[in-house]
């Protein structure tokens, strides 16, 4: 599932990676990319209706490092680390859905370079989300 904010520059990460990864042909039975845009919270009854056994939330996270850079979060170090505008913490829908749908979840965090109104991907995290597609296109595809 991607997260953000497609107004607000690198904040748009996530839904670039759902976006990207719909764009492709050949979907198995066991995969469905969502653009949960900036109220992933909607996207429950989806995951629900889908039987979701395993949900990635693709954001931008502002982990410190270099942007562009991707890295694996454990819920306890989001609290306050998103870059999007989205109201409900990651860590918080991630443990709704872990409870409500009994699913394992996971946090996938996109370093970001900026996230200002109406500027477009850094080129560097453009590269960053092919990096994933191709990943996830690869591993569940």
């Amino acid at each position: 599932m991607g997260v953000g904010n497609e107004l607000n520059g690198d904040d748009a990460a996530g839904n670039q990676v759902a976006t990207r990864l719909l764009a492709l042909s050949g979907f198995p039975a066991h995969f469905l990319p969502i653009n949960a845009g900036s109220l992933p919270e909607n996207a429950s009854g989806i995951l629900r209706r889908f039987g979701a056994e395993l949900v990635i939330l693709v954001d931008a996270a502002n982990f410190g490092d270099e942007p562009g850079e991707i890295q694996w979060l454990e819920a306890s170090q989001i609290g306050g680390m998103s870059a999007s505008s989205h109201t409900l913490p990651l860590s918080v829908l991630g443990q709704f859905l872990a409870a409500e749908l009994n699913c394992r979840v996971e946090f996938l965090g996109i370093q970001p370079a900026q996230t200002e109104f109406d500027t477009a991907l850094d080129p560097r995290i453009d590269k960053a989300v092919d990096e994933i597609v191709g990943k996830f296109s690869t591993v569940f595809m």
